[in-house]
């Protein structure tokens, strides 16, 4: 019985110690300082506020987070995924950890995904429309979105109800 019990100490001590030496194999944006916005300040803090009107239409129009950030950091991966997704949608929702960017701060994942995302190929002008701090998700948009929101026209209006086929006999 002894023997068995040391076996499997030195076992588990041989594993733990080549465990140890595993190395990360992608660069992990993590505290990661970021760039200020562009935008203004003013946006910033429309990006808070409550919803109301064509804003709130437009946070439901997206359904739910299509991209996820975890505890880890965003990764240059990340912002890839953001920029494919926005040239197929005009917003997308982000779900973020936000205890893996500066501060703990919804605003600063928004800076390094938008920094990613534009490293990555997409358009300068990624649009913050709102951050809901309390289920950590942020609303990107493509540029010239809030426009097209404030103006009405986004989101697009449900299509027509389907009219009963009828039936051949």
């Amino acid at each position: 019985m002894h023997r068995f019990l040391s076996s499997i100490l030195s076992l588990a001590l041989l594993i733990s110690q080549s465990v140890a030496f595993v190395t990360p194999k992608r660069q992990v944006y993590k505290n990661h300082q970021s760039k200020p916005l562009n935008s203004s300040s003013s946006n910033n803090d429309a990006a808070f506020e409550p919803l109301s009107g064509n804003r709130q239409k437009a946070w439901q129009y997206a359904k739910k987070p299509l991209l996820r950030i975890g505890g880890k950091g965003a990764t240059k991966t990340h912002g890839n995924s953001l920029r494919q997704l926005l040239d197929q949608h005009t917003v997308v929702k982000v779900k973020v950890n936000p205890s893996a960017f500066e501060d703990n701060s919804l605003l600063n994942a928004f800076d390094v995904l938008k920094q990613l995302a534009v490293e990555s190929g997409a358009s300068d002008g990624l649009e913050l429309i709102h951050i809901r701090t309390s289920d950590k998700v942020i609303l990107f948009g493509k540029e010239g979105t809030l426009d097209l929101i404030d103006a009405g026209d986004f989101p697009p209006p449900p299509p027509p109800p389907r009219e009963p086929r009828e039936e051949e006999e």
